[in-house]
């Protein structure tokens, strides 16, 4: 089974896509911020990150630098969740060799779901 860390902190975005995932067949774990994300990273390694970048106390951007100082050989891909939709952040994530996408908030479930099963290959 696929596992999936949801980096989210406005927590009814990250249960509507913990449901949306888990009716895929994937196991999600939900991180408020950065921190919590990081240390469920410590012992964990997801198949995929889903990141919001407007995260409180530490960007999304952040966790992407601190996990490359950490773990530079962990290589799951990630999934840039924001609603910061200007060419500068864009830019940021295309220069992010483990961005798989860049999704601009709000964006549909459906487009979601079809963009982790391209990620994760699930049938």
């Amino acid at each position: 089974m696929s596992q999936v860390l949801i980096v989210e902190d406005t927590q009814d975005t990250a249960d509507l896509m913990m449901l949306t995932l888990q009716r895929l067949g994937v196991e999600t774990f939900h991180a408020p911020d950065g921190y919590v994300a990081l240390e469920f990273l410590e012992n964990n390694t997801p198949d995929l990150m889903l990141l919001d970048i407007g995260l409180p106390g530490m960007s999304g951007w952040d966790v992407l630098e601190a996990i490359k100082e950490h773990d530079p050989d962990n290589s799951f891909p990630v999934i840039v969740l924001t609603a910061f939709a200007d060419p500068t952040n864009k830019l940021i994530g295309k220069f992010q060799n483990r961005v798989h996408q860049y999704i601009t908030k709000p964006f549909e479930m459906k487009h979601l779901q079809e963009v982790v099963r391209e990620v994760l290959s699930l049938d």
